[in-house]
């Protein structure tokens, strides 16, 4: 089932059509955000052989490197997660915008998403990131030997 306010365009479902793809570097699929977070669409994924889980998000909390790191060990598999970061020039102008919950509108160098993307191993080493600071570009060389 999807969640928050998906369910308001996707219907309910039993996982047979979130593919997995064969590729050459491995075998690659992707949920995003809070799906991640959905025991029985990962072990979807898990059963179709996925090496590569892909999990981009706007969920900048500190939890969810924990939430990736028990992925990978969950799932025996590589798990990239990008977060997005941005700052609060990166959106339009108020009042076309606005960051409700704030008692001031945040200078244009205010970070408004922290970002946090990571790549984590099966066994659960951090590879790369999490990158909290800025924009940035992570890479890993993935051993797909590391797979059971």
């Amino acid at each position: 089932m999807p969640t928050a306010l998906e369910r308001v365009f996707w219907g309910f479902g039993d996982g047979s059509t979130i593919p997995v793809y064969d590729t050459p570097i491995g075998k690659m699929g992707a949920l995003i955000c809070w799906e991640n977070r959905m025991p029985l669409l990962r072990t979807a994924m898990y059963a179709k052989g996925i090496e590569i889980y892909c999990a981009p998000t706007v969920d900048c909390m500190p939890t969810w490197l924990s939430s990736m790191t028990h992925i990978a060990l969950e799932g025996g598999c590589f798990v990239l997660s990008a977060c997005q970061f941005c700052r609060r020039k990166n959106y339009p102008p108020p009042p076309e915008y606005t960051f409700c919950g704030l008692e001031e509108e945040p200078s244009p160098e205010s970070v408004v998403c922290s970002g946090g993307s990571v790549i984590i191993s099966p066994l659960g080493t951090v590879l790369a990131g999490p990158n909290y600071e800025s924009e940035a570009l992570l890479t890993a060389d993935l051993d797909l030997g590391e797979i059971v």
